[in-house]
């Protein structure tokens, strides 16, 4: 610990003025840092009894949370379908199944599900075991066993973080594998490689991690052996940010993907055979989005981050390419452009960009923040060629999965501000078949969606979305905002979703508010190039601009000062906080959620030690200068007339730490602002969740609701 200090303290040294400002060289509040220390969590279970009493006394909190109540008493939001061979799955949730129902259902003639079966009651297995699981759903397609998908590896996490347990799960059966695959709770990966072999990765015991705390080894293991004894056919670096796994290939030709990210922007990709034996494929590390990698029946899709040269060709930035994995081909013949965006268009492979079925890749392309869905498909010859397979309207979005493989087309779903999310059943001709559609929450022909530009400080030009009223009042009208702007991550659109603030935006909406997201530069809205222009040395420009779209939005008259309130979560959370210590004037209400605070001693706290290519590194003093110049935990000051702000944690959130939210809600406290403070000691990263949590939800709407329309 002492050596931790001294090195935090040199970087805390190398700057004790910022723009007039002395920062901070010590910190006494370290000790909330440990997520389960007796002395932190006493202060966090006071800080939150005494929020919840101040906020439950809000004007408009008994009528907003028996809204929200009846809201999640309706028809739920879809979940997810995923077809795998001649069976649907789906993870069930809604207000009496908050944890979820794991549900599966025959597939008919077209496609579509039959009658859903429950398999899995998540509330009773807790019940059950004692245990607070949560099922981390977000994979469910990979994690079932092809052909047949009836063995699956379900994730399930106690109290909702990111340690899990992973379980052998028969869907025809409605139970867990008896002396089936299972490793014990920890970060772990797995993958099939056949019915009785994994690709395994965890951080049980003194298995080699990464510095972050992530499995740093990955071994074979076989049906029977004790995984201590599994060999290790895979082992990076413990300065690496994260190590992901996938499979390509099917039956004897499944080959295990490694995804090395030594850094959040470089990659080392290699293959894995079902005897263990490695080999490293010969693409250039400069590759956009770790979690975009995409695989037909013999191709590795990735997308160049930066120009490049590959076996004497050159290939543009922004360029998709196909890699083939046959080892008899080549090396000069293996890499092939399967899309080049044209000039004014961009691809964000992340988070539902980009997918593969059969032979067929499926890419989501942006032009002005519209979309399109392309897919391409390579001749004999090893050329491809695209078409367009579905064009979506302004203020709507796309994202893809493609789950069975087997060339009966991906899922697209389909959403915006106020156009429900619907599924599709999309196939590589444009033919589509509709799987589920999410009932209206609202009435959409009573708003707009537009999209518009402003000048950020350095003259660059930022898009937003903006969702109000049709007819909008002929004064300004209450405005909430939210962003991201990290990881080349784009902010996308979403109906009622996580990203919005889920249905309680619906409360804020009917009382006549509008919400604008910016797309700010540290994103992945423009590329690369956008993205690269927000890290490190340049993380200010992400905040410039947001403050650029909302000046803008008082000048042109749709907002003004005293109503405008702002939210976000995780690296969003860090965007809020920052916005309030650096414009508490343009600011009238902020959510931080989920939030990093503490940039110095991030590498510290959850996996923060992975992300000091994005953010930077203390020890080195231009970049520590940086860092210093925003991070809100350093930057809160006394006598500054701060707006009120309701910061909100999971103890059980071991990505970003609790420390960092209970750190800056702390120095507010103490600085005298109007700081409220919420921990659960479940939910994880996601504790913002109404279904799961709608005390919360109801809280922070009420608290946005009276503070920005006052007795409206």
């Amino acid at each position: 610990m002492r050596k931790i200090l001294r090195t935090t303290l040199c970087g805390l040294a190398l700057v004790t003025q910022i723009n007039g400002v002395s920062a901070q060289t010590g910190d006494d509040l370290q000790w909330l840092e440990e997520p389960h220390s007796e002395r932190a969590l006493t202060w966090a279970r006071e800080a939150t009894a005494q929020s919840r009493t101040r906020l439950s006394a809000f004007p408009s909190h008994a009528a907003v949370a028996q809204e929200l109540k009846t809201t999640l008493a309706g028809a739920p939001a879809e979940a997810d379908q995923f077809p795998l061979g001649e069976r649907m799955v789906r993870f069930y949730r809604d207000a009496a199944h908050p944890y979820g129902l794991l549900q599966t259902a025959p597939r008919d003639a077209k496609g579509g599900a039959g009658t859903w079966k429950t398999v899995l009651n998540v509330a009773a297995l807790r019940e059950r075991e004692g245990i607070p699981f949560e099922l981390q759903a977000y994979q469910l397609g990979s994690s079932c066993l092809a052909p047949q998908y009836a063995r699956c590896l379900l994730r399930l996490s106690p109290g909702g973080g990111d340690e899990v347990e992973i379980r052998e799960f028969d869907l025809s059966k409605g139970d867990f594998v008896t002396g089936g695959f299972r490793v014990g709770k920890s970060r772990a990966f797995a993958e099939w490689m056949s019915a009785d072999q994994l690709l395994v990765g965890h951080t049980l015991g003194d298995s080699p991690k990464t510095q972050a705390g992530w499995p740093a080894a990955f071994r074979l293991w076989k049906r029977g052996q004790p995984l201590a004894s599994a060999r290790i056919v895979y082992q990076g670096k413990p300065s690496d940010a994260i190590i992901q796994i996938s499979t390509t290939g099917s039956g004897a030709r499944t080959q295990g993907v490694v995804n090395r990210a030594i850094d959040y922007s470089t990659f080392e990709i290699s293959l894995i055979d079902g005897q263990g034996q490695r080999r490293t494929l010969a693409l250039p590390q400069s590759l956009k989005s770790m979690a975009a990698l995409a695989s037909t029946q013999r191709h590795l899709i990735v997308q160049l981050a930066k120009d490049t040269v590959i076996e004497g060709k050159s290939y543009g930035a922004e360029t998709v390419v196909a890699y083939d994995v046959d080892a008899s081909v080549p090396e000069a013949r293996r890499v092939s452009t399967v899309y080049r965006p044209a000039e004014g268009e961009f691809l964000d492979p992340a988070f539902g960009g980009m997918a593969a079925d059969g032979d067929d890749v499926y890419l989501v392309v942006s032009h002005n923040l519209r979309q399109r869905v392309i897919a391409a498909r390579a001749d004999k010859q090893g050329r491809w060629s695209a078409q367009d397979v579905m064009t979506l309207a302004a203020g709507d979005s796309v994202s893809l999965r493609a789950e069975a493989h087997d060339g009966r087309g991906i899922v697209a779903a389909v959403d915006g501000f106020v156009t429900p999310r619907s599924q599709y059943l999309l196939r590589s001709n444009g033919d589509r078949q509709l799987l589920a559609q999410d009932p209206s929450l609202i009435d959409a022909t009573r708003f707009t969606t537009e999209i518009g530009s402003a000048l950020s400080k350095d003259g660059t030009s930022v898009d937003y979305f903006l969702l109000r009223a049709r007819k909008p009042r002929a004064e300004p009208v209450p405005l909430l905002m939210t962003g991201y702007g990290a990881f080349g991550i784009s902010f996308r659109p979403g109906y009622f979703n996580n990203v919005v603030g889920g249905p309680a935006l619906k409360l804020w909406l009917e009382r006549g508010g509008a919400l604008a997201i910016p797309a700010i530069r540290g994103g992945g809205e423009r590329g690369s190039a956008w993205h690269e222009a927000a890290i490190r040395e340049r993380r200010q420009n992400s905040y410039d601009d947001f403050i650029a779209v909302t000046e803008h939005l008082i000048k042109t008259g749709v907002a003004a000062k005293g109503r405008i309130g702002i939210f976000g979560q995780s690296n969003g959370g860090l965007l809020t906080a920052t916005l309030v210590t650096q414009r508490p004037d343009l600011f009238n209400a902020v959510v931080s959620d989920v939030p990093l605070t503490d940039l110095i001693r991030m590498r510290y706290m959850g996996m923060g030690a992975a992300w000091m290519n994005e953010y930077g590194t203390p020890d080195v003093p231009a970049e520590a200068k940086a860092m210093l110049a925003y991070s809100p935990y350093q930057n809160v000051r006394k006598g500054t007339k701060y707006p009120p702000i309701l910061v909100t944690i999971s103890t059980e959130d071991n990505r970003v730490g609790p420390g960092h939210a209970r750190k800056f809600a702390h120095r507010l406290m103490d600085a005298g602002a109007t700081a409220y403070f919420y921990e659960d000691e479940e939910g994880g990263h996601g504790v913002s969740d109404a279904l799961r949590n709608p005390e919360l939800m109801a809280l922070r709407m009420s608290f946005l609701i009276d503070t920005l329309m006052g007795t409206e």
